[in-house]
């Protein structure tokens, strides 16, 4: 076996998996392919992977403009792997091409077909890093329920949703920010972006539980209101990782920590022990929350499409499959009604998804207002210090698309404050 054709061939593997079968990276099957391999080994196994379903549509409009006939699956998926590694991450070509052609023969494909092609991609390479793509490139089901979205807000998704992530973080207080031990894009008083990737874990202050990472547009819409005394009764419904209730335990406030999944309350206990933060944890369904107990303050953090997340989570594009959108709308709305019987007159609900489609968004926050009379839409407004980011505001809600804030890149995502008057 030559030289990087065993990773290669694994990451043939999870690709096929996503594709295929609508795995994702978190599932216990490729875990356990990924695990196997040495430390040093897996960032480029997960490297390939990422940036591999990050440019599929590139890579897939590559090959039909060298290859006419209709090729499998598995042809398919091993030439984007292959593409991506010498068009896009500039990695060795023979290299890649020997490991192509020995993982061919092994998935029984013509290996004098993947050899030929892409000898002549790497001759190209350096026209085809600048391959232009449309929208109309882009899945059906995506451009279906993106019809309401402007030409210019189109033209931004285009230009952004194939981008790495850039890593945020959000200290407990100003003062931990102050003695961070690496360069930092500060986004507020708590919060910035980290200049040069590093391993985290390896950072002391991230020992030390003085941070946590948070995609700066979930960060915002709790940083963004006033947290007043009024709200002594507070619960997150989904709260893992945990992000959101963070923020508001480093402002020593008391609440209810609940999320569905097992697994994920798992992470939440791990990150809540790193951080030095106590508080009380339930693993019910949160629409079967007995309504007994009422609350001041509501997160919902609701289950979605998640594609806002595009960029860190390529494979809502790469499976052969979209998202369940109806079943996910049906539980946003139950999610929101059973909040509004929690809630306590004068309360307020955080309605968020990291999601920039109508149905989930505005859609969901109109149906609710039409069908309950006692809510109004609380003014999303900016606070002096956030006044910079007002181009994250629209019709009195937070919403975004994959964007960029001082150069680096966000998620896509929706907030909205809703106030029980009645």
């Amino acid at each position: 076996m030559i030289k990087g054709e065993k990773i290669r061939f694994d990451i043939h593997k999870i690709l096929y998996s996503i594709h295929k079968f609508n795995k994702t990276l978190n599932s216990l099957e490729i875990k356990k392919i990924i695990n196997k391999h040495k430390k040093e080994d897996i960032s480029f196994l997960i490297n390939v992977t990422l940036n591999s379903m990050r440019f599929h549509i590139h890579t897939c409009k590559i090959i039909d403009m060298y290859i006419r006939k209709k090729i499998k699956d598995k042809e398919k998926i091993l030439l984007i792997s292959s593409i991506t590694q010498i068009v896009f991450l500039n990695f060795k070509d023979y290299a890649v091409i020997n490991c192509s052609v020995e993982i061919a023969k092994k998935l029984n494909i013509y290996h004098g077909f993947i050899n030929a092609i892409l000898k002549k991609i790497s001759k190209d390479k350096i026209k085809l890093k600048n391959i232009n793509i449309i929208y109309n490139d882009l899945p059906l089901w995506f451009r279906d329920q993106t019809s309401s979205l402007t030409t210019r807000e189109k033209n931004s998704f285009l230009k952004n949703f194939y981008k790495e992530p850039s890593l945020h973080i959000v200290f407990k207080n100003t003062e931990k920010l102050k003695k961070f031990e690496e360069d930092l894009i500060q986004t507020s008083s708590v919060s910035g972006f980290l200049v040069n990737y590093k391993d985290l874990i390896n950072i002391d202050s991230f020992k030390k539980g003085n941070w946590w990472v948070q995609d700066f547009s979930s960060f915002f819409p709790i940083h963004n209101l006033k947290i007043t005394n009024n709200f002594k009764t507070i619960l997150d419904t989904c709260s893992a990782p945990g992000g959101k209730s963070f923020q508001l335990l480093s402002k020593n406030k008391k609440l209810t920590l609940n999320d569905k999944s097992r697994s994920r309350i798992k992470l939440l206990n791990s990150n809540l022990k790193r951080l030095k933060f106590t508080t009380e944890i339930l693993n019910h369904d949160f629409t079967k929350f007995d309504e007994n107990k009422k609350y001041d303050l509501i997160i919902i953090d609701a289950p979605c499409s998640a594609i806002g997340t595009i960029r860190r989570n390529p494979e809502i594009f790469f499976k052969n499959k979209c998202p369940d959108l109806k079943a996910l709308g049906i539980l946003q709305k139950r999610m929101l009604d059973k909040a509004s019987d929690l809630l306590n007159i004068n309360g307020l609900i955080i309605y968020m998804v990291c999601s920039f489609f109508k149905f989930e968004t505005e859609d969901q926050i109109n149906n609710f207002l039409f069908n309950h009379s006692h809510f109004k839409l609380y003014n999303f407004t900016l606070l002096s210090e956030n006044i910079k980011y007002s181009k994250l505001l629209k019709n009195n809600f937070m919403f975004t698309l994959p964007e960029t804030i001082l150069d680096k890149n966000i998620d896509g995502y929706f907030a909205a404050y809703l106030k029980k008057v009645k």
